[in-house]
């Protein structure tokens, strides 16, 4: 029993890890974004000031709430929602995104064998309680036959 706890805590975990790498991809395709409305035309020169400046827009829009609100409502105005967010996000985190599946997939079907396994047996204790119990009350009844009777009970296992 224990196995099959630590496995679904191990699932859950999994599942935690999973949502940290958006959280913390979050800011890195803010940085992404940014860099695609300001600085895709901008000559080399003058890209690398860019790129700092969309870095340092990135970490207030994951630091200050004011700078935040800012930032999301420039990203609106150039259709930029929630949604096409979190999917740059999975973009650039995909490799890491792609390892949790697998952990999580793993887990959950080892979690689900032993679940098999938890049935399987218990399914066999109660085939041999009910034999137990057939053998026992013909070994009482009045018209016992002899030791044929009680095998014939333990053979149905």
């Amino acid at each position: 029993m224990f196995d099959l706890i630590e496995l679904s805590w191990e699932v859950l975990r999994y599942r935690r890890l999973k949502q940290k790498v958006l959280e913390t991809n979050r800011a890195a395709a803010i940085e992404s974004i940014l860099w695609d409305l300001d600085g895709t035309c901008l000559p080399t020169p003058t890209s690398g000031v860019s790129r700092l400046e969309n870095r340092r827009n990135a970490i207030g829009w994951r630091d200050d709430p004011k700078a935040a609100a800012e930032i999301e409502q420039r990203l609106r105005r150039h259709g930029w929602d929630a949604a096409a967010i979190n999917a740059r996000v999975f973009v650039q985190a995909r490799d890491a995104f792609s390892m949790f599946d697998d952990l999580m997939s793993a887990a959950q079907g080892r979690r689900l064998a032993l679940l098999r396994e938890i049935g399987a047996r218990r399914e066999f204790a109660k085939r041999a309680q009910s034999a137990f119990d057939a053998a026992i009350r013909t070994k009482q009844s009045p018209n016992h036959t002899g030791r044929s009777d009680c095998c014939e009970a333990f053979s149905s296992l």
